[in-house]
Order: C-alpha cells, then sequence, then structure tokens
C-alpha cells in the first residue's frame, strides 16, 4: 500500500490508540487471573498475544479470557507469531513454567530477534531449545523459580519471567545490568499489582509472591503514548492543535509518557490533563529547539522525538539507540535513511543519533515492514508533503492510523 501525503494541517481531538504494551501484558495476564478488556483493538502484535494463550488454554470470546480447566497446559505443538517481538519474549519463560514442548516460528523480521540471552539463562535448568533463533522448539519445564538474566538484550523476558513467577505462586528474578527498558519492567510489575500479584522491584532484583487470590482486570487497556505522539507531532509540524483523550495518568518512573514532557522541553505547548494530552504550536513560540536526551529506557522514544528534531533549531543528540539496531528493522539505519530522504542532515554511530534541524524537502519513504518508521515519516510528510510505500506496516501496533490521520485534517491519497 502506498499513501501519498499532501501539506495539511493536523488538528481536532481524537482518542489515542489503545497501548499494546498494556494489552499484552493484561491478556498474558489471564494464565493468572479472569481478565476482561472492553472494545479491544485487534492489531497485529494484539491478534499474536491472543494465540499464545490460546496454546496455554485460555478461552477468548468478546473480550473475555478465561482458563480452562483447573491448571494451564500446552494445548498445541505449533504457534506462529508475525511479527510481535513481546509476545515471543514474554511467551516463553510463561510456556516453560507451564512445561511441554512448542515448536514457535514467525515472520522476517522476528526470525532475526536475539534469543540469546534468555536460552543462556536456562540451558543449565533442564531446558531444550532446538535453536537460537526462529524458528524454535522448546522442550521441559522450569521448576526452578530463581533466575539470573544478562539485562542488555530485552525487558520483555524479564516480564516474561515475572508473570511466569506469579502463575508458580512467587519467584526471584536477578537482572545483570546493564538493564535496558526499565520503564516496561516497572509497567509489568504495575499491571501485576492491579490484579493483586505483590511485586518488589529492587536494583537488579524482582520478587514475586502471590499470597492471597488475585482479583483480575475488567477495564479498557489505556492509551498509548508513543503511539499518540505521531498525532500530537503531525499538529505541532502544521500548525496546529490536538487534544488526545483515553490517556493513562503519568507513573513516577520515567517511561512512554515523559514524551509529553519532551515535546515541551522542544518549544511546544505540552501538557497532560485528566486523562487528556494537549499540545499546540503556538505562534509565541519562535521555533523548536533542539534537546539532548537519553532514550535508554524507552528506546522507541526516539521515533517519536525525530520530527520535531528535524525542524528544530539547533542540534538534537539522542543518546542510547543501539537497541533500536534489533527491532523490527534496524531503526537507526531507517530513521538516517528517512531523515536524508526529507532533506534533513544526519549523522550516526552506534550508540547515538545527531540531527541537525532544517527546513525539509518533500520526500519518499520505503517503509522496511516497520510501523513505527511509517508513522515517524508521517508529521514530516503531512509538514511539506511526501510519499510512504508499504504504508500497511502501521497495522502491527494502529490499524486505525490513516484514518485517523484524515479525521485530523490530513489530505491523503491511497494507492
Amino acid at each position: 500500500m502506498k499513501v501519498i501525503v499532501s501539506p495539511s494541517r493536523i488538528s481536532g481531538t481524537i482518542d489515542a490508540p489503545q497501548s499494546k504494551s498494556y494489552a499484552i501484558r493484561y491478556i498474558f495476564c489471564s494464565t493468572i487471573a479472569p481478565i476482561e478488556l472492553y472494545d479491544l483493538a485487534l492489531s497485529n502484535d494484539v491478534e499474536d498475544a491472543i494465540e499464545a494463550v490460546k496454546v496455554l488454554g485460555i478461552e477468548y470470546t468478546g473480550g473475555k479470557f478465561v482458563k480452562k480447566g483447573e491448571e494451564l497446559k500446552i494445548v498445541k505443538d505449533y504457534l506462529y507469531l508475525r511479527g510481535s517481538a513481546t509476545t515471543l519474549r514474554m511467551f516463553i519463560p510463561i510456556a516453560l513454567i507451564v512445561g511441554g514442548k512448542i515448536t514457535i516460528d514467525g515472520d522476517e523480521s522476528l526470525r532475526r530477534r536475539p534469543l540469546k540471552a534468555i536460552i543462556e539463562s536456562l540451558e543449565d535448568k533442564g531446558i531444550k531449545f532446538s535453536s537460537r533463533s526462529l524458528p524454535l522448539t522448546i522442550e521441559g519445564k522450569l521448576r526452578d523459580t530463581y533466575i539470573e538474566i544478562p539485562g542488555y538484550e530485552s525487558s520483555q523476558y524479564v516480564s516474561g519471567f515475572m508473570i511466569a513467577f506469579a502463575i508458580a505462586g512467587g519467584g526471584t528474578i536477578k537482572i545483570t545490568p546493564p538493564i535496558v527498558s526499565k520503564s516496561y519492567i516497572n509497567l509489568t510489575a504495575s499491571i501485576l499489582k492491579k490484579i493483586g500479584v505483590d511485586v518488589n522491584v529492587y536494583s537488579n532484583r524482582i520478587e514475586i509472591d502471590v499470597k492471597d487470590r488475585v482479583s483480575g482486570y475488567t477495564g479498557k487497556v489505556p492509551g498509548d503514548y508513543l503511539l499518540a505522539s505521531f498525532y500530537v507531532s503531525s499538529a505541532l509540524l502544521t500548525n496546529g492543535r490536538i487534544e488526545v483523550r483515553n490517556l493513562p495518568q503519568p507513573e513516577e518512573y520515567v517511561g512512554d509518557h515523559t514524551i509529553v514532557d519532551v515535546y515541551e522541553a522542544m518549544g511546544a505547548q505540552s501538557i497532560y490533563i485528566d486523562g487528556v494530552w494537549i499540545a499546540e504550536a503556538s505562534e509565541s513560540h519562535k521555533g523548536y529547539r533542539g534537546i539532548d536526551i537519553d532514550v535508554e529506557d524507552s528506546p522507541d522514544m526516539a521515533l517519536s522525538i525525530v520530527p520535531l528534531a528535524s525542524i528544530a533549531d539547533g542540534i538534537t543528540n539522542i543518546e542510547n539507540v543501539s537497541r533500536l539496531r534489533i527491532k523490527e528493522s534496524d531503526r537507526v539505519t531507517e530513521i538516517v535513511k528517512v531523515l536524508k530522504s526529507f532533506g534533513i542532515e544526519v549523522y550516526t554511530d552506534y550508540k547515538r543519533i545527531r540531527i541537525h534541524g532544517s527546513k525539509p524537502v518533500s520526500g519518499k519513504v520505503v517503509c522496511p515492514n516497520d510501523h513505527r518508521i511509517a508513522m515517524m515519516a508521517t508529521p514530516i510528510a503531512l509538514r511539506v508533503g511526501g510519499v510512504i510505500d508499504r504504508a500497511e506496516c502501521v497495522e502491527k501496533s494502529n490499524p486505525n492510523f490513516w484514518n485517523d490521520i484524515v479525521k485530523l485534517g490530513g489530505k491523503i491519497e491511497i494507492i
């Protein structure tokens, strides 16, 4: 699918896209307690998570996730996950605490994802792995509720073990530093606490304990700050004003919600009030300004910063971006490609991206089957015009993205 974008002013009020990070965690929590999610948005990644819990014997009907029988068990011998690394990495510890044998595969992007950290952590615990990447057959049952795992590769394994040990009644996770994406570990802890699991997160150790019967969860999936940021940055780059509703109360820890403050630091009017993110490109601002920012705790935030950085006065330095190279695509390389296609000066090495803001020109972007690359390019294209090819990749996280852009005033043609 190709999207031709004409310069447009983005303004209005819209609901935030549902957070797949919340949704996937709640879906996996159905292995612990009943979960009901109202009006669940079925992005590709969410559908993959649903298929994963079905493999564990969870029934899904009309937003309700209910365990069949008294105990979990692996009821199928094969699971295909398109491109959801979150689902893959959280499923493996959960499947192993349940015990059994299953073959897992995924699309080309998921087959590239490293699994070294979890395999090396479990090889001495009687677990068999057929390979170190997908397709992968895992076999065995994890009876030990103490695990040591490196924190450099992904926090998603840690989240998987947190849920797995809650299934087991308790356990301890020791994480060897450096620990990346800590905000998502905190998110998992927050969700587990909401359903009645006792979670204590220390600097590099997590204690899980299930003392009483857990309560489950019924409600809507909160909105996603980083997915919403592509609507907000579209307004900010086109002199608009926007209100994005249904966003969760910001947590005390640094996380995706921090993007609201980042945009303010870059010179936008940007504020959160009672579930609504309000942002405006005010005439009182001379222009946006470059910043220095470290994204180690929320790597995907880099892609939300790029649109404003492309037109900001001065230089934006985005530090600790190395994990972006092992996402759906090599996102560091793709960010550089996108910015250069719009005529923006950009430099990178393994750990940082340096963007020299200027006046972009119309460009063409070919997406590498990576939803965030398509969304990141959109605000710049809405400012100066452009073409986004293979644009259907947004369905991975936000299937309503292009319709929402039109609702907000975007002039696009879909071919």
